[in-house]
């Protein structure tokens, strides 16, 4: 059973970053360019910033739930439930992968209650920023998507939790919450010209000193606060530096790297930013932030040109001359039908790419032992493109060999 107690609040309503908003520009950024908002979190995600404080705040918030607890809440229908256990998908690495797999929209977590002799489950979503919050993923509607012909171990594991509650055969589905952290952000977003009501959030208190230090990235982001004077004591100051230290990390990863590495390697984040610093005389932030947003793009040129000598080593018009040379009937190039035959020869034709890729990869960092730089030994790779046709007719045939099923 469904209850849909709340209504999101209307689009447009004077909320920072709500519907509607443009997405962000990718221009060059300069020494001046104001290190916030979007612009920030561009430069935070050099590192993957984002994704590391997500996942922070996903352990955290999970124990933040605990709160809720016993502890009545608005139930169905207007009344009040009370929260008896918690359901964590991320809790249990097997129930999070067959959630993920089953490819249903959820929430990161069920609060399981009760309410005048009825279950109740109310799904909660762990979120950072409630500007990406959407409402509709805390549903009620959602949630009874997602216990329709649930995954295996959801299932079992949401009968356990119901086991010893009133009625577990017929839960109430009630419209849930987003969990996230008390900071300036947030409160702006539940604010009465903000993005999203009030009933649809709750805030939990966090402290900055056990939430940032952990995260990869945060000796850079302390090196930099220390350049500006800054001090790292509120939530709102701490994000900032560490989305900043996360990128000047993840760029000097880059930069120290190969476009045909298969990992990033390891480095001193502090040391080397201080090295690349005094060689190239940036003073402020804004000159470190501006000359690694030029080297970045710089290297993204470079990994460009790989892909596009990826996709030159065997293209998609010459496999399928070749398969109807080796009488396998394509269809019409660029068809619009998506038969089965044209996703098969699709997903053949990526495999083939992808181990021909690596191959690629593997012949650039063998030339690279020779001391030439990526450029040249790109130059070198395209220049060898009978060969790699060659490899990659040879890859078709050993995979329609193996081919045991009709067409």
């Amino acid at each position: 059973m469904q209850d849909h107690g709340r209504s999101p609040r209307p689009p447009g309503g004077g909320g920072r970053g709500g519907p509607g908003r443009p997405p962000p520009g990718r221009r060059p950024i300069s020494p001046r360019s104001p290190l916030e908002g979007r612009q920030l979190w561009r430069i935070g995600d050099w590192g993957g910033a984002s994704e590391q404080i997500g996942r922070q705040w996903e352990t955290l918030g999970a124990r933040c739930l605990q709160a809720l607890i016993g502890v009545e809440r608005p139930g169905p229908d207007g009344g009040v439930y009370l929260p008896k256990r918690a359901l964590v998908l991320q809790a249990e690495p097997e129930l999070a992968a067959q959630v993920q797999a089953n490819g249903k929209s959820h929430a990161d977590a069920i609060l399981i209650g009760i309410q005048d002799g009825r279950s109740v489950l109310e799904p909660v979503d762990f979120k950072w920023t409630l500007e990406t919050a959407n409402p509709r993923q805390v549903g009620a509607e959602v949630l009874g998507e997602l216990l329709t012909e649930p995954p295996p171990l959801l299932a079992t594991r949401l009968g356990e939790a119901l086991a010893d509650l009133p009625a577990p055969e017929e839960p109430i589905y009630h419209d849930g919450i987003f969990l996230a952290p008390d900071h300036a952000e947030n409160r702006a977003q539940l604010a009465p010209a903000g993005s999203l009501d009030q009933a649809w959030a709750f805030l939990c208190p966090i402290d900055a000193a056990e939430f940032f230090p952990p995260l990869p990235g945060w000796d850079v982001a302390l090196a930099l606060a220390r350049s500006d004077g800054a001090f790292l004591g509120t939530v709102e100051s701490s994000e900032r530096y560490y989305r900043l230290g996360a990128g000047v990390l993840g760029a000097l990863r880059r930069l120290q790297s190969s476009v045909f590495d298969e990992a990033l390697p390891s480095v001193d984040g502090p040391s080397l930013m201080a090295q690349t610093r005094r060689e190239r005389r940036l003073t402020t932030i804004g000159e470190v932030v501006a000359y690694f947003d030029r080297a970045l793009n710089a290297r993204a040129e470079v990994v460009d040109r790989l892909r596009e000598v990826e996709r030159g080593a065997y293209p998609y018009g010459r496999f399928r001359e070749d398969l109807t040379a080796r009488g396998h009937s394509t269809g019409p190039a660029g068809g619009s039908g998506g038969s089965s035959s044209d996703r098969r020869w699709s997903r053949l034709y990526g495999s083939i790419m992808k181990e021909l890729a690596g191959e690629i990869r593997a012949e650039g960092r063998q030339l690279r032992t020779r001391g030439a730089n990526d450029v040249t030994v790109l130059a070198e790779l395209d220049g060898q493109r009978a060969r790699w046709l060659a490899r990659g007719r040879a890859l078709l045939d050993q995979r329609l060999a193996c081919r045991t099923d009709p067409e």
